[in-house]
């Protein structure tokens, strides 16, 4: 087996100097390594098993450091889905020490970077696969054992928590989002996605590299939610910093999606704009020191237009990012208006679809003339201008679905796995293969429509393939429907329902 050599390990610390602790954190990555390699090595490649221990490593030295990561994660769980690691039993919980080794993280951090590699491949893991069971128990024998040992990285803590984070360090933030985004191991596919839009992006444009990347990792490093939980960055560190005096503020940061901005004034400090979406109320205060002054240097109240993301900061506004300036023309004013007046069309369409199925969120169809007198008859619904309805196949049911976020959602497929006394296609066997697949797959449904059939009732038969039989498998899936929904949509009700 190749060995992992310091190098490596501190491209994920957030300092450059090695020391005696990096060293000691190196060994115990290239004995779990070792382990890896030899247990799972026919599976996955070798270097795929490095990456895997380098990120074990690092949870184990946030264990160890009491950085609050994996705190702020067990917090986090325990407070969406009853417990403090996905899967975990009650009679496992009895037997857990938080702020110490168990072979229950160790078994959930296993199945989750194993599970991203199968993802790839497009397979799925049951979590309580036995051989993901008895790596886990090996790690535990080497990692509780060097848990009585294992020196603190008091650096790290010293970053992260050595000095209070004031109102002017935002900056300092932002280092510490960056670092926490790409080497943090809640977030295993971080580094991969950035590498995968600069790729896409790079291949549909002549684009200036530099900037390009810039632009793409600034957009990643505040949208991106590949970590576990299906949280930003930003959210995480919010999590963290609660727990501590030194970042409490950072609970406060606040962050607007990319957005057009027009100016309306300024002071010595600080420019006034108002956010044209209408999502932030009143006129927001962006600091001079933020933007880049030159390109605003013909700035006129009521006509220019920043365009680009505001970060809210020690109580004031952060411009970061690229900037885009344009005019306040009739053009951008009717996109706006367009925007605002979609917002309320789907707000409308809600409303009108609850009363006509009498609050029901669902309706079963058998055909497309039932669909079609739903919409047109019952809801009068009126299709927009150049939208045509989708052709329909109808040989398993049909079932009009509203969403207060998206509107109008037509399923056509897997409509037989779907429990309910109105809809005639169910079919027991079929939901039995195929259900699961709601929890799964975003391709097949819209996320909040996949936790409002499951909190309906509608998807009882979801269940994962088990060497301890169908009805296990579903079991399993019933206790841990909710995380796995999270996990494979990278979606979370917090945020997205």
């Amino acid at each position: 087996m190749k060995k992992i050599y310091v190098k490596e390990w501190m491209l994920f610390q957030p300092y450059e100097r090695q020391d005696e602790i990096d060293i000691y954190y190196v060994k115990v990555a290239n004995n779990i390594a070792e382990c890896l390699v030899g247990m799972v090595g026919e599976r996955y490649p070798e270097h795929s098993l490095r990456g895997i221990a380098i990120y074990l490593t690092l949870w184990f030295q946030d264990v160890i450091s009491q950085t609050g990561i994996w705190e702020a994660f067990s917090e986090e769980c325990r407070k969406r889905y009853g417990q403090p690691v996905p899967f975990m039993t009650p009679e496992e919980e009895k037997e857990y020490y938080p702020g110490e080794v168990n072979p229950e993280e160790l078994r959930f951090l296993l199945w989750h970077y194993f599970q991203s590699l199968e993802k790839l491949k497009g397979g799925v893991l049951n979590p309580e696969n036995p051989g993901i069971a008895e790596v886990a128990q090996q790690l535990y024998d080497y990692l509780s054992e060097e848990y009585e040992v294992a020196p603190e990285n008091t650096r790290l803590q010293e970053m992260l928590y050595g000095e209070p984070f004031g109102a002017n360090d935002y900056q300092r933030y932002h280092n510490v989002l960056e670092w926490f985004h790409f080497c943090s191991y809640t977030g295993f596919e971080n580094r991969s996605e950035f590498q995968q839009v600069v790729a896409t992006v790079t291949r549909m444009g002549n684009v200036n590299p530099g900037i390009l990347e810039y632009d793409v990792k600034q957009n990643i490093l505040f949208e991106g939610r590949k970590h576990l939980l299906s949280l930003t960055s930003v959210d995480w560190l919010a999590l963290i910093g609660k727990k501590h005096p030194e970042t409490a503020s950072w609970a406060e940061v606040k962050v607007t999606p990319q957005g057009l901005f027009l100016y309306e004034g300024e002071d010595e400090d600080s420019l006034f704009v108002k956010d044209l979406s209408g999502k932030e109320e009143g006129q927001l205060h962006i600091r001079k020191d933020s933007l880049n002054l030159n390109s605003l240097k013909n700035r006129k109240e009521g006509m220019t237009v920043l365009g680009g993301r505001l970060v809210q900061y020690g109580g004031t506004w952060w411009q970061d990012g690229t900037l885009v300036i344009s005019d306040y023309d009739d053009k951008m004013k009717e996109e706006i208006a367009q925007r605002a007046a979609k917002r309320e069309d789907i707000r409308q369409t809600y409303d009108a679809f609850m009363k006509a199925s009498g609050g029901k969120q669902f309706v079963f169809c058998q055909s497309e003339e039932e669909v079609r007198d739903f919409l047109f008859q019952k809801m009068e619904y009126k299709e927009k201008e150049g939208i045509q309805m989708p052709k329909m196949d109808a040989r398993h049911g049909l079932v009009l679905m509203v969403s207060p976020h998206t509107g109008i959602h037509i399923q056509m497929r897997l409509c037989e796995c779907i429990s309910s006394p109105e809809n005639k296609f169910y079919d027991l066997k079929e939901a039995q293969k195929k259900a699961i697949l709601f929890l799964l797959n975003p391709e097949v449904i819209p996320y909040d429509l996949s936790c409002a059939l499951q909190d309906a009732g509608m998807l009882p038969d979801a269940g994962l393939n088990s060497l301890q039989g169908e009805e296990q498998g579903r079991e399993l899936v019933k206790k841990n429907a909710r995380f796995l929904t999270d996990y494979f949509f990278g979606k979370c009700r917090e945020k997205d329902a």
